[in-house]
């Protein structure tokens, strides 16, 4: 878990549970979400999606709280992912 601000607001980022099976450094992911997450935070979208060239696509929801929690569900590898 990881606490950030996006839009001067707290947050907090969990990797969900299909998302920790994917070996991936987690604080990269933290970063890439804290830092492409915040024009769907925003817009107040429930659920994003970030696409990366090596990782492949970074799947994200919303929950709304007094803090509101961005939860990874899914990553899929690169290979994965269809233009």
């Amino acid at each position: 878990m990881y606490r950030g601000k996006i839009s001067e607001k707290d947050v907090i980022i969990r990797l969900g549970r299909r998302a920790k099976l994917h070996h991936i450094d987690s604080d990269k992911i933290y970063r890439m979400v804290l830092s492409y997450g915040e024009i769907a935070f925003e817009k107040g979208q429930d659920m994003f999606c970030i696409y990366h060239d090596r990782i492949g696509l970074i799947v994200a929801e919303v929950e709304k709280n007094d803090v509101p929690v961005i939860r990874v569900d899914y990553v899929i590898d690169q290979q994965n992912v269809y233009e």
